[in-house]
């Protein structure tokens, strides 16, 4: 099963939850675990960093590429950075 089709699976089941079993805490309890389980499914889906840019080094050849988080826009990631180090997503670098 692929990423993606586990998320829709998942978002399922909260919308489920939210419309048959709102007061109910257990259930409350089950739903904020998979919106949990969802968003650390969207952060392993790899995301293209916005912005990026190669950087040369002094004699004009390639030296890496950096760019911004498309999730948290923290800035200064480089192609070395698999995942932000800020929100935790991971990054697609390939061009």
């Amino acid at each position: 099963m692929k990423p993606e089709e586990a998320i829709k699976i998942l978002q399922k089941r909260i919308s489920l939850t939210k419309r048959v079993w709102s007061n109910v805490p257990e259930i409350i309890e089950y739903r904020e675990a998979l919106e949990l389980a969802v968003k650390a499914l969207e952060n392993q889906t790899p995301m293209k960093p916005n912005n990026m840019k190669t950087i040369f080094d002094f004699s004009g050849r390639y030296y890496t590429t950096k760019g911004n988080c498309p999730v948290c826009n923290r800035e200064g990631l480089f192609k070395a950075d698999i995942y932000c180090n800020k929100c935790g997503q991971k990054l697609d670098w390939e061009e």
